[in-house]
């Protein structure tokens, strides 16, 4: 790690006094410069798999290192999807100068209906990991869904992709930090439903990288849970108080699921953190929406920043009307956000 800071840094020699501050990956020099403010697909190969992505360049793309946002899809999800749908961060990425990337998972077509359109998740680490203690994480009448090839058999409580999505996402900063220029300082993840959930698998796995993660819509099955590295990136939680797919308070979901409560989840970031007990009301920076709670835990170690929103909706991107308040609130936090 040391040898790459310090590559970095006679690259930062050669930049814009304007981005003294920033950490410009090697794309910054010599790299690749797609179209701004239009999306191109890209692929690259991880694990003998080929892997597919949605970059778009800010318009006011320059030549000064960038901040990178990942966002991940949902369950039966797409990269295309998040771009149009649960995410839209074209407008604040033209006005903050940011680089926004789609990644897309892998997919599979359910051999029980063949006609029906593939089948997408992440390995968000519910599927493949060493359960804890306690109570399983569903019903004893819960919706079945179909299990992907690649996990050989899955229980009853498990519905997600067992391939290495940590490894293609590391692959994927690695490509984007090699042919972009990028602030590496400032490397965020987001991401809905079950993209949300595979966010907090990425801030436990590649919290090194990592500078702060925000899932939308999805915590952890309950009795999974994962250790942190060494590194831990500042995290927001967000989540509809109507929401009957992934329950903020951990309740039963529609189709028989269970997930720590966002709160339990908060908490538990928090005591890896060592910030002070108990979270505090704080100012959502996001304007008067309905009903947006959020609360926040201090003196967390490393100075980084624990909390978590509750907003008065469902399972949907938090928004009102036809703004995304969302992105606004998640970008306040980004920004707020100590670097590494």
């Amino acid at each position: 790690m040391g040898m790459i800071r310090l590559r970095r840094a006679l690259l930062a020699s050669t930049l814009l006094a304007t981005a003294v501050e920033a950490l410009p990956s090697a794309g910054c020099i010599g790299g690749d410069a797609p179209n701004a403010g239009i999306t191109v697909e890209r692929s690259l190969r991880v694990n003998g798999i080929e892997r597919s992505y949605r970059l778009r360049l800010p318009a006011t793309a320059g030549a000064v290192p960038m901040p990178l946002l990942l966002h991940f899809h949902g369950y039966t999800g797409s990269a295309l999807l998040s771009e149009t749908t649960f995410g839209r961060w074209g407008p604040l990425a033209d006005r903050e100068g940011l680089i926004v990337v789609y990644p897309s998972s892998t997919s599979f077509v359910d051999p029980l209906a063949p006609s029906s359109p593939a089948i997408t998740s992440w390995n968000d680490g519910t599927c493949n990991a060493q359960r804890g203690v306690g109570p399983r994480a569903c019903s004893d009448d819960v919706d079945s869904y179909p299990c992907p090839p690649e996990c050989g058999e899955c229980g009853a409580c498990d519905w997600c992709s067992c391939h290495d999505d940590v490894a293609f996402v590391e692959a994927l900063i690695d490509e984007l930090e090699a042919t972009l220029c990028i602030d590496a300082d400032r490397v965020y993840a987001t991401g809905f439903s079950n993209g949300g959930m595979f966010v907090h698998r990425l801030a436990c796995d590649l919290g090194d990288r990592l500078t702060a993660v925000a899932p939308v819509g999805g915590t952890r099955a309950r009795g999974y849970g994962c250790t942190p590295d060494a590194r831990l990136p500042s995290i927001l939680l967000v989540g509809g108080r109507r929401d009957q797919s992934v329950p903020v308070d951990g309740s039963r979901s529609a189709d028989g699921y269970f997930y720590e409560p966002i709160q339990d989840v908060a908490r538990t970031w928090a005591g890896a953190a060592e910030c002070s007990p108990g979270p505090k009301q704080s100012p959502s920076g996001a304007g008067s929406e309905p009903e947006l709670d959020c609360r926040s835990y201090a003196n967390c170690d490393g100075d980084v920043a624990i909390g978590f929103c509750t907003w008065d909706g469902a399972h949907d991107w938090p928004e009102a009307g036809d703004r995304q308040f969302g992105n606004e609130l998640i970008w306040r936090f980004f920004l707020d956000a100590p670097t590494r």
